[in-house]
């Protein structure tokens, strides 16, 4: 293989790499933000779980204070009761008793309600807490893991780049063109194997002499198709 083709092997290497590299350092952020999402579902769960708890200790007090004065109202009414000397008026205030009776009985029937849904959702409450809790250590531990994996590949990606430039400087420019070139339009290879006869890039079938010639290594050579630079890699 010619020393030329073997150090654009080399300069590939680090330029794939490099490409690994910086595709992981754009996920990572994602990651991350991914990962305090789960964190803010489950706070915002929670926080809707306790004002729902909240929001029924709040309705509850509030049929304890109807109750209240409906029970004061009837008080007032008995007292009523001993000043009437009308019958129709008399009538009509244990009307009015009986009503506020029956208005008493369902308000402490819709707190009793209320009290069971609380008995039920607190549980849930505490579940939800410490799931938060765990999601919250667990999450913690993720994104410091994350931003440790970016710290280290931000600091390979120097290295790599540094030899890069070093390995470029050192390439002879007419081919380093050609492979640069070639690394721009396909994205992944510009530098392929030759495989049971096909292009290591585009996998179609070489013709005998190009083959003969990337076995030869005395010349670049390349795929009439893709063309992508071939070598010979001895099966």
């Amino acid at each position: 293989m010619l020393p030329a083709l073997q150090h654009l092997l080399v300069l590939q290497d680090r330029d794939r790499r490099i490409s690994s590299l910086k595709a992981e350092l754009a996920r990572i952020p994602h990651e991350i933000a991914a990962v305090q999402k789960r964190v803010q579902e489950e706070s915002a769960r929670l926080e809707a779980a306790k004002l729902q708890l909240k929001q029924i200790e709040a309705d509850r007090k509030k049929l304890e204070v109807d109750a209240e004065a409906k029970r004061t109202q009837i008080t007032k009414y008995r007292v009523q009761l001993n000043q009437i000397k009308s019958n129709t008026e008399y009538q009509a205030l244990l009307k009015e008793i009986a009503n506020a009776e029956q208005e008493i009985v369902h308000l402490e029937d819709v707190e009793l309600e209320l009290m069971e849904k609380t008995e039920q959702l607190q549980p849930l409450l505490k579940q939800e807490q410490a799931q938060l809790k765990e999601l919250v250590a667990k999450g913690d531990a993720e994104q410091a893991e994350l931003r440790k994996r970016a710290q280290i590949a931000e600091q390979e990606l120097a290295q790599l780049r540094g030899e890069r430039e070093k390995l470029a400087a050192e390439a002879d420019p007419d081919i380093l063109f050609r492979y640069e070139r070639l690394m721009k339009s396909k994205g992944d290879y510009a530098i392929v194997p030759i495989l049971h006869g096909n292009c290591g890039g585009c996998h179609l079938n070489l013709p005998p002499q190009v083959v003969h010639n990337a076995r030869n290594g005395g010349e670049i050579v390349s795929c009439d198709y893709c063309g992508r630079i071939l070598y010979w890699q001895a099966p």
